[in-house]
């Protein structure tokens, strides 16, 4: 359609130009022109169609055309063409744009009657092939089909080989498939078809000749034509074995391919079903959509309610490649199918099937990783579930042992895939009930300890705790001897940690007090006071009994254990009754601070920062000369700076550098404190801090960047920007890597040259910016680029001044030059910053280039005029000076569009605004009311 509208708009012009003559221009009087003349005279013809061509004009030109001219056979006939030509196209834009009926009929009437005049009067016309084609395309408009058939038929039959072969065709085999002539329908398209691929027709071809095929009976030769649709679609060109994902395809051809499988579902459902389809794919190549013949079958038999037609269907997949990535899908599809049917005992079989196929360690699992397969994961977790349950289940009605050990199994499986997520506990637990049912008591024990403290803080931890006692204690109840004796000193491990770890249980008191009784008995001291000092600390007080079992260690023991609190109480009771004097008085003091310190730690570990705080301080005023004194300021210190109390923070910090000066904690104060007064909003000091960071050698070269980069914005801040500017210098020469910090550092120089009126340093650091966003190769990010582009967008502006700052004077052809050179720079400048692909970029790029071409024109039209011109000379001077700005206006109204097209995309910057405004200036009649933008033009150049 293309090349008929640019060859018939090309041979208007064309045309035009023979019917009116040349035109030219002269400083004096000439000889009258006269036809020889033209043979000196050369025609540029531009390739492309001329734009916004009048139809009724050129119409009105080629009729006045065949009225004058009687004798030109071949003239005439390229008329007549094209006249009808124009009547057709102009039929159905006023189809397409008014929807006026009675206007589309007049004008595919007008076609009918030029065109058949032309193929009467010419009948060895030598495109008469074209005439052909449009006369069925008006006999189509005009509601004529049989009209429009045979016209196709002639061209068919008279024009094999003619460009519009394929499309002749396809149009017949459309009029006739409409007309129920199946057998020619089919004909026809295969005849497109055997043009091949490139045909535009051929995809809808295929389909259509299965459908051909298919409304004949020939339900089994169908299949191969809608195989080639989904060959021809879902294929990959570089892959024959790459499936195209259905989801990545155009609307029209994801409706081609879903109408496909839909028609092939049906014909594999009349004849064998999934049967019928393994012999298909046995017949034919591999094809990476096989599976999804399966598929829809099974869906089509789905929609039906034939549940195990549709899992016979999906399963038929499975068995044919039961390690395909898609197997599991349809697997899980059958199930599905058997649930939906009310067939419990086929559903336990699928899921049994499933787990067995498709576990962990099976032959599925080589090459693939669970991470890239989530569906199939959650599949197989919940498939696991259900077949241990059930069963577990069946065991505890028959109590029969295989049952038990079935339902372990799958258990244990489940586990082996998923050994450490929370959700594992319910399962674990129900793997040690199995067991302790089943009288394994010893392995039921060690499942319960592993449900109890393996997966953290879960419903059944505590009640799993507390079972493993008493499955290890039945354990004990069968042995003697010294194995007994050993698993007794597992039953107590398994009771401490039960007590301690869940304190509120009802049975914990007794528990803890008989595993205390029996580590004291055994000597084993270290353990018995831990159990008792957790027996005396709960809530409420156990009773007397108890407490008398537990006050058994004291002192240093406490602070062993790690009860600090009461070893700082017994410390500190220590302490006052000591004489002054005492020689282990300095003992005594760094044990309470060490304990106070410890306190400090616990409260810390356990979240009660503030708490922590003061006990760390209360080293400083209980035990001031001790050895954990510098640990403990800093400490507290660094508790009040993650606190956020900056006021508290500081002044602990700035004593401690004074008080431990050679301490070689020195570097964290200094951290902290440039953290400190950053957050006080002190930014002279912390900058002053983060400065010492980023010279210190202990620092990593990553700690050293940043802090470089912090203290250059603090001194900002501080204003001090001579000194930011030193930090941003020194940021970029030492840390050029990554690229976006450095681009933005040499970002903030370049403003801060603005800032000073230093716009040599600007410069410099522009092209600093452009240089270093294009040696980044791989490195180059987002950011760098758009730096990069508003850089080159800046560093344009003196081109584009260089060029309006030339005048155009006499002799015009000089300076007019040089003005041209000057654009051209600037051009290019504006097209290497439009280059980035930054939308803000372009959109500025692209309208000041359009400028560009706009002030040229302006300025030729503005320029100086020759001296001594008669004013007839004069006016022709001023016509050719037009006809020269002309084409610089008209290409700064096609960037102007460009730019405005790009709100489409939901850009409508400053920029594209200012286009906006520009061509309601340039063209009123069509954008000083109303933005528009029809055509996309991806570059400026």
């Amino acid at each position: 359609m293309k090349a008929l509208v640019s060859q018939l708009t090309c041979g208007a012009a064309i045309l035009a130009a023979m019917l009116l003559g040349p035109s030219t221009l002269s400083a004096a009087p000439k000889k009258p022109a006269t036809i020889k003349d033209l043979d000196n005279q050369q025609v540029d013809v531009s390739p492309d169609p001329p734009q916004d061509v009048d139809a009724a004009k050129t119409m009105a030109s080629y009729k006045r055309f065949l009225d004058l001219n009687a004798g030109d056979a071949a003239l005439r006939a390229e008329a007549l063409r094209r006249l009808g030509d124009l009547n057709l196209e102009s039929s159905e834009s006023e189809r397409i744009e008014r929807e006026l009926a009675t206007n589309e009929g007049l004008r595919a009437t007008e076609a009918i009657h030029l065109y058949t005049a032309l193929l009467k009067t010419y009948p060895k016309y030598e495109r008469n092939d074209s005439v052909l084609y449009q006369l069925a395309r008006a006999y189509e408009l005009n509601a004529q089909p049989d009209r429009a058939l045979n016209s196709l038929d002639q061209l068919v039959a008279q024009y094999p080989s003619s460009h519009f072969i394929d499309e002749a065709q396809f149009r017949r085999g459309e009029l006739l498939f409409s007309d129920k002539a199946y057998p020619k329908a089919q004909a026809a398209y295969e005849a497109v078809i055997k043009t091949g691929a490139t045909s535009a027709f051929y995809n809808q071809s295929l389909y259509k000749h299965g459908w051909s095929l298919f409304k004949q009976g020939e339900n089994e030769r169908s299949l191969d034509s809608f195989a080639g649709v989904l060959d021809s679609v879902l294929t990959s060109k570089r892959d024959p074995n790459a499936l195209i994902e259905i989801d990545t395809l155009s609307r029209a051809n994801r409706e081609l391919v879903e109408d496909t499988f839909r028609v092939m579902s049906i014909t594999f459902s009349y004849l064998d079903g999934p049967k019928t389809i393994q012999e298909f794919v046995r017949r034919h190549k591999p094809r990476p959509y096989s599976y999804l013949l399966y598929a829809r079958l099974g869906d089509l038999y789905m929609e039906k309610e034939r549940y195990t037609d549709a899992a016979d269907s999906y399963r038929a997949f499975v068995s044919q490649d039961r390690n395909n990535e898609k197997a599991p899908l349809l697997e899980t599809q059958a199930i599905e199918a058997y649930q939906k049917g009310g067939f419990p005992q086929l559903v336990l079989q699928g899921k049994k099937e499933f787990v067995e196929n498709y576990s962990f360690g099976t032959a599925y699992w080589q090459g693939r990783q669970p991470s890239s397969e989530p569906q199939v994961v959650a599949v197989l977790k919940t498939n696991l579930k259900d077949v241990a349950q059930y069963y577990h289940a069946q065991a505890q009605r028959t109590k029969d042992v295989a049952d038990y050990q079935e339902a372990a199994k799958w258990y244990r499986s489940y586990l082996r895939s998923w050994p450490d997520e929370p959700g594992s506990a319910l399962t674990n637990y129900l793997l040690a009930d199995t067991l302790f049912e089943s009288k394994q008591y010893l392995e039921a024990a060690q499942e319960y300890e592993s449900t109890a403290y393996h997966y953290g803080d879960h419903d059944k931890a505590a009640a799993a705790g507390y079972a493993a006692i008493i499955a290890y204690g039945k354990q004990e109840d069968s042995l003697s001897g010294e194995a007994k004796a050993t698993l007794h000193l597992k039953t107590i491990d398994s009771s401490l940690k039960f007590a301690q770890t869940f304190p509120a249980h009802p049975e914990s008191a007794q528990v803890l007090t008989k595993a205390a009784t029996e580590l004291y008995t055994a000597k084993d001291y270290l353990r018995a006071v831990a159990a008792a000092e957790s027996l005396l600390a709960k809530q409420p007080p156990v009773d007397i009994a108890k407490q008398r079992i537990a006050w058994t260690v004291i002192g240093n023991s406490n602070f062993d254990q790690g009860v600090f609190d009461k070893a700082e109480a017994a410390y500190t009771h220590a302490q006052a009754v000591m004489p002054p004097n005492d020689p282990e008085r300095g003992v005594i003091v760094e044990r309470l601070a060490a304990s106070i310190y410890k306190q400090g730690e616990q409260k810390s570990k356990s979240g009660d920062g503030a708490a922590a705080v003061d006990d760390f301080l209360r080293v400083a005023a209980l035990a001031p000369t001790s050895t954990v004194r510098s640990s403990a300021d800093f400490d507290a210190a660094a508790l009040l700076v993650n606190q956020k109390q900056w006021d508290r923070a500081i002044p602990v910090l700035e004593g401690f550098r004074r008080n431990f000066p050679e301490s070689p904690l020195q570097a964290d104060v200094t951290r902290n404190l440039a953290v400190a007064y950053l957050a006080a909003n002190k930014p002279a000091q912390a900058a002053v801090e983060f400065e010492k960071i980023s010279q210190s050698p202990k620092e990593t070269p990553d700690v050293q960047r940043e802090a470089t980069l912090q203290a250059a914005d603090l001194y900002d801040k501080a204003g001090n920007s001579a000194k930011s500017r030193v930090m941003l210098e020194a940021f970029v020469k030492h840390f050029p890597q990554p690229l976006n910090p450095a681009m933005e550092a040499r970002n903030k120089l370049s403003l801060i040259a603005v800032k000073g009126g230093d716009y040599s340093g600007r410069d410099f650091w522009l092209r600093d910016i452009i240089a270093a966003d294009r040696s980044a190769g791989a490195a180059r990010t987002d950011r760098s680029r758009a730096l990069a582009a508003k850089a080159t967008l800046t560093l344009a502006a003196p081109a584009r001044e260089e060029f309006k700052n030339i005048k155009l004077v006499v002799p015009l052809k000089k300076s007019l030059a040089e003005k041209r050179k000057a654009m051209e720079a600037a051009l290019k400048a504006y097209e290497a910053a439009a280059d980035y692909q930054v939308a803000e970029v372009t959109t500025a790029a692209t309208f000041e280039s359009a400028e560009l071409y706009r002030q040229l024109g302006k300025d030729l039209m503005s320029s100086e005029r020759p001296k001594n011109l008669k004013k007839d000379e004069l006016e022709q001077y001023d016509v050719l000076l037009e006809e020269q700005a002309f084409p610089f206006e008209e290409k700064a109204i096609k960037l102007h569009e460009v730019n405005v097209a790009r709100t489409k995309d939901g850009t409508y910057d400053e920029w594209v605004q200012k286009s906006f405004a520009a061509l309601a200036q340039l063209n009123p009649g069509r954008y000083g009311k109303v933005e528009i933008g029809e055509q996309q033009i991806d570059s400026i150049r």
